[in-house]
């Protein structure tokens, strides 16, 4: 009896010990750097971009603000890591390394995706962040522009992209980025930054990315936000496809009605990257929401 009590507390420490590898064998997905000295700001980049998206605000605030640039794997950079649920995992990342620096009363602001983790991350932890800024980012885009799509619904779609996002040769991918991106930035002489950012991403982490920005609907868990919001949206670049002002901001609205402090502010001109687009007007609007 003794014997076969020692064997399963072996076995118990044996897979403790396996389970402690295992985490630590996990790609980290994100790095940082940290610029000026201040209240704590997080900076996580969109879709193919890198932290350089950043460079007029770190240029404007970094002497006021101590700013978190977030690089994630993948984006901007050539690198690849092997895991499941890829935003998950920088979701909880980002949640983690909040915690481990022991940042007081932090700020997250992300474009784009970055917008949607961050939203994400407010939602799982509430008492982590201060301030959430969401630049065009919101809890599941594909409704935005399809009424009616759902994460299953989504699936088969996603397959086709990510293939045709890993297959493309290097001539399509550009002529495909350029095309991408004058969709997205209304000032011609801001593109090429962000061209070449898309060309230095790994295009299958980029593929599982934006799959898994078909797949995961956080709609729901929008009512666990304790902290104020504030959501720049866009409507500019839809207009030639019949949208409005009014029905794009509908849109929004329904996305984030179940927030219980948000304040939702929709550019004029500006398409997806209203840094860019409304830069005064964006920081502007985002110092008084900070001020605040």
């Amino acid at each position: 009896m003794k014997t076969q009590k020692f064997n399963w507390l072996l076995v118990g420490m044996l897979l403790a010990f396996l389970k402690t590898i295992n985490a630590s064998a996990e790609p980290q997905l994100i790095t940082t750097q940290i610029i000026g000295k201040g209240q704590p700001i997080i900076l996580v980049h969109g879709m193919s971009c890198s932290s350089d998206v950043w460079d007029e605000l770190v240029e404007r605030y970094q002497g006021k603000y101590e700013l978190h640039l977030v690089t994630i794997k993948g984006f901007g950079n050539k690198e690849m890591a092997d895991v499941d649920f890829y935003l998950k995992q920088v979701k909880d990342e980002l949640i983690a390394y909040t915690q481990e620096k022991k940042l007081k009363n932090p700020i997250i602001i992300g474009h784009s995706m970055g917008g949607f983790l961050g939203l994400w991350a407010a939602a799982e932890e509430p008492e982590v962040f201060e301030k959430v800024i969401s630049v065009d980012g919101v809890p599941y885009f594909p409704v935005l522009q399809m009424p009616g799509i759902t994460p299953e619904t989504a699936k088969p779609m996603v397959e086709s992209m990510k293939n045709a996002m890993v297959n493309m040769d290097e001539a399509s991918a550009l002529a495909n980025q350029k095309m991408i991106v004058s969709s997205m930035i209304a000032t011609e002489e801001k593109r090429a930054k962000v061209i070449e950012m898309g060309m230095n991403s790994n295009s299958a982490v980029v593929g599982q990315a934006y799959g898994e920005m078909y797949t995961t609907d956080i709609r729901p868990l929008m009512s666990n936000i304790k902290v104020p919001v504030l959501v720049f949206g866009s409507w500019a670049a839809y207009q030639n496809f019949g949208a409005t002002k009014e029905s794009v901001t509908l849109g929004y609205q329904n996305q984030l009605k179940e927030i219980k402090e948000v304040k939702l502010l929709v550019a004029e001109k500006a398409f997806h990257f209203v840094f860019y687009d409304e830069a005064d007007w964006f920081y502007s609007e985002m110092e008084k929401f900070l001020n605040d």
